[in-house]
């Protein structure tokens, strides 16, 4: 790998100008591509960056596929059963297990002022993963007893704990990701990116084998639902499942040692004091692309994607076991692994905005396939078969809305602070994440969804006269609620996502924006929203606390 040349580039991110108008972008773009552009990058150290990727996808994939189904509704479950988990706790848990992600911005000013142990990214990744694994092997020592205890809320809060360590990995890999990816060519710019998104997701589909193999037992399913002819007769314990997945991470981390090297610094020259870090961030968020980002990374998640407040209790209505929703999690994996690659190969370099718009309009189709669920349409829409393949046909859509908007901070982060201004946009998409599950909870009470379950919605003897047409009645209001958000919220947000490359540099060098108002607005905005999400997670999550209306209880 070759070493930057001595000689200062006026590099977006400088002292004088933090964010460089479109002629200085282009002059310090030939700048950079006269030292660099001759030169293969380090091969090695971009796939030990990919192994990091791959461990992301993982960890952060197990949580993300099972924290609901089958660990809040079936192992700590059954949900909506007294003294088990609620329908709060199952749409907040996944975002709790999450909460470092939307801390990045914080992670970002450190990792990206602070060496370790002599390096900028590499000991950081190493570190964080090493802490990271260890965690994990704590808690496979102590898993089965918080199942026996029903303590849910304390296994959510220690994945909270592991994140907050592989965090430190996934950011400074960010960060080398940003710089990398700036000396790539301008016709090829984002391939290492949309790569690595690739690996992440690719190597949650090894997730999805394991919970086939070791969570389709009868500990993973409601006993009281017992017919479903898809459960095995064999599982892992869920202790044991814990260090099977350790053990899966263990190449992985062993190769990304071996493999992961320092990206070239492209020089810059500001100071690293935490004072010349917040100015610069100061001057970024004083731009109209700045606020118009924050305002898409926000909205495109929570309310363009905002998901269907009785989601999980369709879902528990499907009743559909491991096997089935790990089945489903895969196909749904490969589609958003095709969704991304089509991107890569022809969206990359289209519209962004219309890409954005079509991507939406055709996600939010999945409140009609909600609505077959709820009134079991033909028969077969409470299938298990039907939900797991059903709700996973769109991940090709959202593979392909992926990266647009990590494509943008590509074009708007100064250089010597690229992991704190991409941290800073992940942190308000990963806001909107938060605000998108607490939006789920407040509306709950609304529409009367609490006390609906498997339990209650299926006829039994001990429940004869269950009221299922008012039930469907409640979960479709819901549903027709999402899409109408969904829709009203795409042709509104579409107006802050940029058009390409070209709109950001505009977008940023536009003097009108450039004011202390813009500054203000976007940071006052983004951090409250961000205060009210972290709140009212930890109150829905927290038995105590959860019965609050703002926590999607029906008051205390």
């Amino acid at each position: 790998m070759t070493t930057a040349s001595s000689e200062s580039l006026p590099l977006r991110g400088s002292t004088s100008q933090a964010c460089q108008s479109d002629e200085e972008y282009g002059s310090s773009r030939k700048k950079i591509e006269a030292i660099y552009g001759g030169t293969e990058l380090d091969q090695f150290a971009v796939w030990g960056l990919y192994c990091n990727f791959a461990l992301v996808g993982i960890v952060y994939g197990f949580t993300a596929n099972y924290m609901t189904l089958p660990i809040c509704q079936y192992v700590f479950g059954p949900m909506g059963e007294a003294g088990r988990t609620t329908i709060q706790q199952c749409n907040i848990a996944p975002t709790i297990t999450q909460v470092p992600w939307s801390l990045k911005v914080f992670y970002g000013v450190i990792l990206d002022r602070i060496p370790l142990f002599g390096t900028r990214r590499r000991g950081w990744i190493i570190g964080g993963w090493t802490c990271a694994l260890i965690l994990l092997a704590v808690l496979s020592g102590f898993a089965d007893s918080l199942v026996q205890s029903h303590s849910f809320a304390t296994y959510t809060m220690f994945w909270m704990l592991i994140c907050i360590f592989y965090m430190v990995a996934d950011v400074a890999g960010d960060g080398m990701v940003i710089e990398l990816s700036k000396l790539e060519p301008e016709d090829r710019r984002g391939h290492i990116l949309t790569t690595g998104q690739m690996v992440r997701f690719g190597a949650t589909l090894s997730v999805n084998i394991l919970g086939m193999l070791a969570m389709d037992g009868p500990s993973y399913y409601p006993s009281l639902h017992s017919g479903n002819k898809t459960v095995f007769s064999f599982e892992l314990s869920f202790g044991y499942l814990h260090l099977a997945l350790l053990i899966m991470c263990a190449p992985l981390w062993v190769f990304m040692v071996s493999l992961l090297r320092d990206p070239p610094r492209q020089a810059h020259s500001c100071d690293d004091s935490a004072l010349q870090v917040v100015s610069t961030m100061w001057v970024c968020l004083k731009t109209k692309a700045m606020l118009f980002l924050i305002i898409y990374s926000l909205g495109s998640v929570a309310l363009a994607g905002m998901i269907n407040p009785a989601a999980n209790v369709i879902q528990s209505i499907a009743l559909p076991s491991t096997l089935q929703s790990s089945v489903g999690s895969l196909f749904g994996n490969l589609l958003f692994l095709l969704g991304v690659w089509i991107f890569r190969a022809f969206f990359m370099n289209w519209n962004w905005r219309f890409t954005f718009v079509w991507t939406s309009m055709l996600t939010s189709l999945n409140s009609f396939f909600q609505l077959l669920v709820i009134h079991n349409a033909w028969g077969i829409g409470q299938n298990g078969w039907f939900f797991a393949f059903g709700g996973n046909l769109l991940h090709i859509v959202q593979g392909i809305a992926q990266v647009l908007s990590s494509l943008a901070v590509i074009e708007v982060s100064p250089t010597g602070f690229e992991a704190t201004v991409f941290e800073f946009l992940t942190t308000m998409h990963n806001c909107g994440v938060f605000l998108n599950s607490n939006l789920q909870n407040i509306f709950v009470p609304i529409f009367s969804l609490h006390g609906i379950s498997a339990t209650t919605y299926f006829p039994s003897p001990s429940n004869p006269f269950s009221p299922q047409q008012e039930y469907n009645l409640r979960m479709s209001r819901a549903t027709y609620f999402t899409l109408l958000v969904n829709l009203v919220a795409t042709l509104v947000l579409c107006f802050f996502a940029p058009s390409g490359r070209e709109e950001c540099r505009i977008w940023l060098s536009d003097k009108r924006w450039q004011n202390r108002c813009v500054g203000i607005a976007a940071a006052v905005g983004g951090g409250s929203l961000f205060i009210f999400c972290l709140t009212a997670s930890f109150l829905s999550i927290i038995p105590s606390t959860m019965c609050l209306r703002i926590a999607g209880g029906d008051g205390c």
